[in-house]
């Protein structure tokens, strides 16, 4: 498994668009619907560390791969045994690629209404939500990132967030599926990333 972070604050336009013409059509469709600029950068240069990460760790060239989408709307390497995934928060993208089922999320710690764990977490993931007022946020994020990878990973549906349960217990990570391994990045200031990959 390797990844890709980049800060899109420092992207020159013109390096986005030059690569855009090499962009796949069911993501570039999906591109040119998004209203946001922002949301467009983000989603290019998700594409672009997805290049870099194919020539480094395969050397193949990204215009050689072919992509298609599963029903879930989880875009798959059809033609070669990689897989990959992008996810992207505020100002960060991040892109991972493997040789095994993988998925990725990126989210900036924040405010938010603490009536949303209930439609992701469960019993135990509340209460460690909950568990003390210091850092409620940063323990939110983290299980939400830890279940968004997850779905991700195995290519589920969003609505099937809350059949996985993870256990955080002295920073040691526990998953009701022992299939996967996890990797649980927080070296980026106020951003929380969560790798998940099959074994």
């Amino acid at each position: 498994m390797e990844y890709l972070i980049k800060n899109i604050k420092n992207i020159e336009l013109k390096d986005i668009l030059y690569f855009y013409d090499n962009i796949y059509n069911y993501k570039k469709n999906k591109i040119n619907k998004l209203v946001n600029d922002k949301n467009k950068i983000q989603s290019i240069e998700g594409e672009i560390l997805l290049s870099k990460l194919l020539k480094k760790s395969y050397n193949l060239d990204y215009r050689d791969i072919k992509f298609e989408v599963n029903n879930n709307e989880k875009p798959l390497i059809i033609n070669k045994d990689i897989s990959f995934n992008i996810s992207h928060s505020f100002d960060y993208v991040i892109t991972c690629i493997s040789n095994k089922n993988i998925g990725v999320d990126i989210e900036k710690i924040r405010k938010t209404n603490l009536n949303t764990i209930n439609q992701f977490a469960t019993a135990k993931e509340k209460k460690y939500i909950l568990s003390s007022k210091h850092n409620i946020e940063k323990r939110l994020f983290t299980i939400y990132t830890l279940k968004e990878a997850y779905i991700k990973c195995k290519g589920n549906r969003i609505n099937d967030i809350s059949n996985i349960e993870f256990i955080i217990d002295n920073s040691i990570i526990k998953c009701s599926d022992n299939s996967i391994n996890i990797v649980l990045i927080s070296n980026i200031r106020d951003y929380i990333i969560a790798i998940i990959e099959e074994k």
